[in-house]
């Protein structure tokens, strides 16, 4: 079996490009959405993110004292247990997700609040309630099964046999090594539009304009540069169309607010709402221009493709021995 590369994924995902959005976009989208719903913000979960990776870092540390230290899914909470998280300020949270200090300060306070976080041995970190922990195996596993199928969607591409369910049965097996990375990656991928947009929820609202427009086109199977260099083979399909009611039941984002942020998004002109529906549809111009150019989109799929590289070849490597 040949072995993986970064560049072969990236290759892999160009060259799929509307199969793999949709799945992607679809992905996200329920990420954010559980963010949302899980920590009453987007922003409040991204910091919560922050402490989970800090999380997984520790236990990782471990693996360096014993090899057959287990990094299981099921041996997590006695892992976290066993750690000690490391004092973390203010400013380099706040630094490091690109948000304000004082939002940074706000938002900690609120995620103690909600017995998300909590203060150990004098260190705020990820000290979740019981009842979360209950809750965490539901939301969790949810998750796993769509990074799988984005991961087994690309071993495909690259004639790797590897089934969804092996994927998800060695996430779950070395489960803080893989949910180290991947936390990366989003945390980086919300740092990106947080800087581009400075409001994380207006790029979910954006992303459900989105991924609609990219199930309309999935099947026409195109590829990255067929996209940005011949944008007219699009143009029947740029007008699909959703209403800010359903936004508002995808993402559990009041509707009021979900107006009030498509209305910002008309005048960012990268959505255009049709005067007699009032739905809104994404601007053909934003696909060169604005949050979805060809630079933009390469820098997103660089993020995510060095993740599944280090999935894949971790994978490929124990599958094939």
């Amino acid at each position: 079996m040949q072995s993986p590369s970064q560049e072969s994924i990236e290759k892999a995902i160009f060259e799929n490009y509307f199969e793999y959005q949709y799945l992607f976009m679809e992905f996200q989208s329920k990420v954010l959405s559980d963010l949302y719903s899980r920590y009453k913000s987007i922003e409040n979960g991204n910091i919560t993110l922050y402490y989970a990776k800090q999380t997984h870092q520790e236990i990782l540390r471990k693996k360096d004292y014993d090899l057959n230290f287990n990094l299981s899914l099921e041996n997590l909470w006695e892992n976290h247990r066993e750690i000690h998280q490391p004092r973390i300020s203010i400013t380099k949270i706040a630094k490091d997700i690109s948000i304000a200090k004082e939002t940074a300060r706000r938002k900690i306070l609120e995620l103690i609040k909600q017995k998300v976080l909590n203060k150990k041995k004098g260190n705020i970190g990820w000290h979740p309630s019981e009842e979360y922990k209950k809750n965490y195996d539901i939301f969790i596993n949810l998750e796993i099964d769509g990074v799988s199928k984005l991961i087994s969607f690309i071993c495909k591409k690259q004639n790797y046999s590897i089934s969804s369910e092996a994927v998800t049965e060695e996430l779950k097996k070395s489960f803080s090594f893989y949910w180290f990375h991947y936390l990366e990656v989003q945390l980086e991928y919300l740092k990106f539009w947080s800087a581009k947009l400075n409001d994380i929820e207006l790029g979910l609202i954006f992303l459900q304009v989105s991924h609609l427009f990219a199930s309309k086109i999935k099947k026409k199977n195109l590829s990255h540069k067929d996209l940005y260099d011949n944008p007219s083979l699009i143009k029947e399909y740029i007008s699909a169309s959703i209403s800010a009611t359903s936004i508002s039941e995808v993402t559990g984002i009041p509707r009021a607010t979900c107006v009030r942020k498509l209305e910002l998004l008309v005048k960012m002109k990268l959505v255009l709402q049709d005067k007699l529906t009032k739905r809104y549809y994404l601007f053909h111009h934003a696909i060169s221009e604005n949050l979805i150019s060809r630079d933009i989109t390469e820098q997103v799929v660089k993020f995510f493709s060095k993740f599944y590289f280090i999935c894949i070849r971790a994978i490929v490597a124990k599958t094939s021995n």
